[in-house]
């Protein structure tokens, strides 16, 4: 069956079930799932939520979730019991995790593999540390890919790339927002002490550490004036000015909750963009505008003057310049724009994801 030819068709009895596996412990990988869980749900399918027993939102996922189910992925007994589930149905794995392969391979079932990294290194450093981390998780997907039924992409460059280094044809899927998760997801909020007032701070958070988000550019566009900048991750950052906060460590989902909440606008100054940003997706959630480059990962969801504002590139001063025009309230947004852009992310990752799920059905 060609892919995206045919709309999936009302569930029939004997239909496979979709399971979406997530085995990591930490990170967005859980948003990630449960995102994808939602939205094929609402979509008719027959679905399944599979995740590890040392996840450490585990409590707030049973008392949401109540029907997921938790395993430890390092147990034979687990992993052979949940295989035999899986048989004959199809295991969606959301996320790479070293400790996801046991069952990976134990599960006679079809396979679909999201693959969210890049194999773009021009913003790697040198260093055996950071080629050996490229090695492992090269290996890892590599894995993940090759004995894939169907690999999926956050973005069409991703899928490229994926085609290009191993002759497979990759499908796209955008990551549903997450005005699809349930109630109380995003309830907890923990103030956070900062040196600039509330409403008045720009935001960049999320793996700072990685070169390709762009910190650097930031920090360039903020040095020397008085933009309040609150950056919210593990990175290890040049110095910098009083006008720069950094919470360096791993933050609370409260914390980062009160943080984007209090925004004046979300800044992303990615310097590749091969992935749908996350951090965008939560931005949105709640209400707040973007600042980003004009790059693939950003267009068509980023609309000037509504849902945020963009800049070239890598150009620190444009972004400065672009920062200080939100700073002086000249840049206009407008929080039902930015609403309109979830509900849109919403229908175009259910439509995605019914043409990827309906390759595997009777």
């Amino acid at each position: 069956m060609a892919f995206g030819k045919r709309r999936f068709p009302a569930k029939k009895s004997g239909s496979p079930s979709v399971s979406f596996i997530y085995a990591g412990k930490l990170g967005s990988g859980l948003e990630a799932t449960l995102t994808l869980y939602e939205a094929a749900k609402r979509e008719g399918f027959s679905c399944r939520l599979v995740l590890s027993t040392d996840n450490s939102r585990r409590a707030l996922v049973e008392r949401i979730y109540p029907e997921a189910k938790f395993i430890n992925f390092l147990s034979p007994a687990e992993v052979l019991a949940e295989a035999r589930v899986l048989s004959g149905n199809i295991a969606f794995f959301t996320m790479i995790s070293p400790k996801m392969f046991p069952l990976f391979f134990a599960a006679r079932a079809k396979r679909i593999f999201y693959f969210h990294a890049s194999y773009d290194r021009a913003f790697n450093p040198p260093g055996a540390s950071s080629i050996f981390s490229d090695k492992y998780f090269d290996i890892l997907h590599s894995l993940a890919i090759r004995n894939s039924d169907l690999v999926v992409a956050t973005q069409h460059p991703l899928a490229w790339q994926v085609k290009v280094r191993f002759g497979k044809e990759a499908a796209s899927l955008l990551h549903p927002p997450f005005s699809v998760l349930r109630k109380g997801m995003f309830d907890e909020s923990k103030k956070v002490a900062l040196p600039f007032s509330p409403g008045g701070y720009f935001l960049d958070f999320g793996g700072l550490d990685r070169p390709y988000k762009g910190t650097d550019v930031l920090l360039k566009a903020v040095d020397g004036t008085h933009l309040p900048t609150v950056l919210a991750g593990k990175a290890k950052l040049p110095p910098h000015g009083k006008n720069v906060f950094h919470m360096c460590g791993w933050l609370s989902d409260g914390e980062m909750h009160f943080l984007v909440k209090n925004a004046k606008c979300v800044v992303l100054p990615y310097l590749s963009a091969s992935q749908f940003s996350g951090c965008m997706a939560l931005a949105f959630h709640f209400g707040v505008p973007v600042v980003a480059p004009f790059c693939p990962a950003f267009e068509g969801w980023i609309e000037e003057g509504k849902t945020g504002w963009f800049f070239p590139q890598g150009d620190w001063r444009g972004l400065r310049a672009k920062m200080e025009s939100v700073a002086s309230g000249k840049a206009k947004f407008s929080k039902s724009a930015i609403a309109g852009k979830e509900k849109e992310m919403e229908s175009k990752s259910r439509a995605e994801i019914r043409k990827i799920l309906a390759r595997f059905m009777p």
